[in-house]
Order: structure tokens, then C-alpha cells, then sequence
């Protein structure tokens, strides 16, 4: 938690009345109506440092979700920053052809890519709870994204144009002269021979 100033009462209040319409009896039963009590203030406390916009964006994180019950103050905090789910970032990683977002690649950059691809599906998810969990507390105590890789397009073939004949028959006939060269050349075994 930041030692800014809690966030604004109206903040809170709106905060509250969001999330109870959301959640409904699930978020009243766990944090209370009052976003003044005990609960809101500790709530103000754990988001400060946060503008009006960021918890703006954690409301809207929430409502999109797809989870039944209510965020805890730390996941909250985490969802006001854009930090994607932990489902969505394991679908990132282990999706070969996707483009990882900056979290994404975040996440990617505190594992160790090859114990993980060798472990099993227990052990790599662990290792990439790790790694998720990590780079959640990076964020959320003001960490930098990775900037997004810029895409490597694929080379582009060059339309084949076939030779005419004559520059073919050139080709051929340098190689024939090759082939004949070599034919007349002795071996150089032979050569080795001849001189012992």
C-alpha cells in the first residue's frame, strides 16, 4: 500500500455503491453498505495513491469479469492498473502465434523459459502463478511495462522469373566445362601414387 493520502470520500462512496450493484448481497456481506465504516476506510487506505480514473478502470475491470464474487483490496488494486487476469495471461504464454501484451511480457520475463516448457502442467503452472504474482506487485507498487516487441514481418518472396534460354544455355554450358575439366584432370590419389 502507497503512504499517499487515502482516496477521496466521493471516490470510496462511488466505489461502493459500483461494486454493490455488481456483487449485490456478496460485496455488502463482505465489506458492509457503508462505505464509510471500517471497511471503506481501509479500502481508501489501500487505494491511495490512485486517481479517480484508475478506480474507474477497476469498476469497469470488474464489471466485465466474469467472476462471481467480489475482488479482494489487493486484486482490486491490481484490476484499476489494466493488470489482465491470470487465466488471460496463461492463454498469452502458452498460445504460440499470439502477440503478448506488455504483461504479458512482463509475466514472461521472470521465468525461466525452459525449466518451464520441461516442467508439467502443475509445475508450469506454479512457476507461472510466480512469475504472475511477481510482476502483479511490480505494477501495482509503480513499475514500468516492457515496451511491446515490434512485429517481425515475414520476408516477402521475390516473384521467380525464369531465365531465358540463352542465359540458361550459358549456365549449362559452363557447367559441362566443368564436368569436363574435371574428367580430364587426374585424381589427386593417383597424383599421391605417382610420386611414392
Amino acid at each position: 500500500m502507497s503512504s499517499a493520502s487515502p482516496i477521496a470520500e466521493p471516490v470510496i462512496r462511488k466505489l461502493w455503491q459500483h461494486m454493490a450493484e455488481i456483487y449485490g448481497h456478496k460485496w455488502t456481506s463482505a465489506y458492509g453498505e457503508d462505505a464509510g465504516a471500517s471497511a471503506g476506510q481501509t479500502w481508501a487506505k489501500g487505494l491511495a495513491g490512485l486517481t479517480a480514473v484508475q478506480v474507474g478502470a477497476g469498476i469497469r475491470a470488474a464489471l466485465a469479469s466474469a467472476e462471481e464474487w467480489p475482488p479482494t483490496l489487493p486484486k482490486f488494486r491490481a484490476m484499476c492498473f489494466g493488470v489482465p487476469s491470470f487465466g488471460v495471461v496463461r492463454g498469452e504464454i502458452n498460445a504460440r502465434d499470439s502477440k503478448r501484451s506488455p504483461f504479458a511480457l512482463l509475466v514472461w520475463s521472470r521465468i525461466d523459459g525452459v525449466r518451464y516448457r520441461a516442467a508439467d502442467a502443475d509445475r508450469a503452472d506454479r512457476l507461472l502463478r510466480e512469475a504472475y504474482d511477481e510482476a502483479v506487485e511490480h505494477i501495482v507498487r509503480g513499475g514500468e511495462l516492457p515496451e511491446p516487441r515490434a512485429e517481425i514481418s515475414a520476408p516477402v518472396a521475390e516473384p521467380r522469373k525464369p531465365a531465358s534460354p540463352e542465359v540458361a544455355r550459358k549456365h549449362l554450358e559452363s557447367l559441362m566445362r566443368l564436368v569436363a575439366k574435371e574428367e580430364d584432370e587426374p585424381i589427386v590419389e593417383n597424383r599421391m601414387e605417382q610420386r611414392a
